[in-house]
Order: structure tokens, then C-alpha cells, then sequence
């Protein structure tokens, strides 16, 4: 069960595909050729398919259908062209354990991506897609844990079949959790810094130093999303909602509150993704 162990063989690596690699490497370059990038995209048929399926979608509301790379790219912008993509190449690429429901386990992703993307709203200088990126691999140490471990990940199992949450038996079980494998599994695929600090803090953002705004949005969205699961009265949301993270992430709580309702029935576009 040791963490080194999981990263010992990178034949043990959860893998993704090069151009996921080359869109995660834009990032933090401002001189990526991102026609190139759209143009690499446009070779690959089950992304270039995925993308434009959910992209017209209404979930996006564009002003007309869009019928390519580049148009999606002009339209929507690069950066949510590039999310999409990433989320359609990470759901295609990566093997799902069995301890996990493949569909729940992106579900519930693309749930708090949104979630952490609309949280955006209240807060100044917020780049939105990178937050909506975070929230898409929020919980992917877990495929790597599952995968070298199917033993220990029936015990976690079975451990919050009597009531323990994920985390507690993550720790007991394993002696780490899902956030730290994450972490450092972003590390290594070459995200930025501050994705891999906010996955790494995203249950206990507040005792992060320097404090981490990735990681308050996805405690955040983790939270919001965790009360529409148990299908709480928004007023009960509002009542324990973690404020002094809120505050911490720099958004304006007085609007957030008033707005809480808004994501009772907040679906995800990124649902057509599962779609075959």
C-alpha cells in the first residue's frame, strides 16, 4: 500500500494522449500555436466528434451550430474548446477500476467542474476554464489507487457502506487519500502548479499556506454538489455552507448565497460526453 509503490512503473500510469498533453502544455505557454493545436484536434475523429456533439448542445446556448474544430475554436474560444477536448480524451483514455461506476465517477466530476466554474462568477479574475479543468480530474487519484490496489479498494468500500466517508477510509485504509495521489498524477501529466496545489488541498483549503484558490472553488463545488446528492432544502445548504472559505477565495457571499438555488437543477453539458 505505499504511495512510492504507485508511482514505481509508469506502465502503471493512468495514460492519456499526446495532444491532451500538448493542450495541457498550453496552459502556461502564451505563444502556443493554438491553430495548430485546433488543427492536431481535428485529426482525431472520437475527440472532434465528442466536442462538437456537446458543444451544440443547449447547455451552451451558442448563437448557431458549429461544424468543425476551428469553428468551435472561433465561436466558444480556445480555452473551452481545449477543456472539452480534455474532458472527452480523459473519459475515452482512462481505464476505470471496478471498486468505481465509470458513469457515476464522470458524473459526478463534470457535476463539480461546473459547479466550481460557476462559482467563478463572484469572484474578480477568475479564469473559469482552468477551474473547470480542476474540477474535472478533482477525484482522479482514485483510478490509480483502485487500479495497483483492487484489494484495499474493496475495504474502502465496504468502509463507506457503514457510514465512514470516502476520506476517512481512504486514509485508514491506504494511510493517503485520493487528493495526494491526484496531485501528484497532475504533477506528472504537466498541469500547472496550481491545479495540482488546488487538488492536493481541495478538502482542507484553509489550511493550506499560501492558501489555494483552486482548491476553496472545488472544496466549494464539492460541497454544493455533495448537498444536491442527499437532496437537501437550499435553505439547509445555505445554513452550513462554508463561508469562511468562501471569503478566503475572494468571492462576493452575499450574491453566492442569494444564487445557491439557481444550482438545484444544474445539469452539466459535459454529460454527452458518456455518450457513445
Amino acid at each position: 500500500m505505499s504511495f512510492d509503490h504507485l508511482f514505481e512503473s509508469a506502465t502503471r500510469l493512468p495514460s492519456i494522449p499526446k495532444i491532451i498533453q500538448e493542450l495541457i502544455q498550453s496552459f502556461d505557454n502564451p505563444d502556443a500555436d493554438m491553430k495548430q493545436i485546433a488543427a492536431k484536434i481535428a485529426q482525431e475523429p472520437v475527440l472532434t466528434v465528442k466536442l462538437l456533439r456537446t458543444a451544440n448542445a443547449a447547455h451552451y446556448g451558442l448563437t448557431r451550430k458549429v461544424a468543425s474544430v476551428q469553428d468551435a475554436s472561433i465561436v466558444m474560444g480556445f480555452p473551452a474548446v481545449r477543456t472539452l477536448v480534455m474532458a472527452s480524451g480523459l473519459v475515452t483514455s482512462l481505464a476505470m477500476p471496478a471498486a468505481l461506476d465509470k458513469r457515476q465517477f464522470w458524473k459526478d466530476a463534470f457535476a463539480v467542474a461546473e459547479l466550481a466554474k460557476w462559482l467563478c462568477k463572484f469572484g474578480l479574475r477568475r479564469d473559469a476554464n482552468t477551474m473547470l479543468t480542476a474540477g474535472l480530474i478533482h477525484s482522479v487519484g482514485q483510478l490509480l489507487m483502485y487500479s495497483v490496489y483492487p484489494d484495499l479498494a474493496a475495504k474502502v468500500k465496504h468502509a463507506m457502506s457503514t457510514g465512514q466517508s470516502r476520506l476517512e477510509a481512504e486514509q485508514a485504509t491506504y494511510g493517503y487519500t485520493y487528493c495526494l495521489v491526484g496531485a501528484e498524477l497532475a504533477s506528472r501529466w504537466k498541469f500547472p502548479a496550481a491545479i495540482s496545489e488546488g487538488l492536493l488541498h481541495q478538502n482542507s483549503p484553509l489550511a493550506a499556506n499560501p492558501f489555494s484558490i483552486i482548491g476553496g472553488h472545488l472544496a466549494l463545488a464539492k460541497y454544493i454538489h455533495s448537498c444536491h446528492l442527499r437532496e437537501l432544502p437550499v435553505e439547509e445548504l445555505v445554513e452550513h455552507f462554508p463561508v469562511a472559505i468562501s471569503e478566503a477565495c475572494g468571492l462576493n457571499c452575499e450574491k453566492l448565497l442569494s444564487a445557491l438555488a439557481e444550482t438545484d437543477a444544474f445539469e452539466s453539458g459535459l454529460d454527452a460526453l458518456l455518450e457513445d
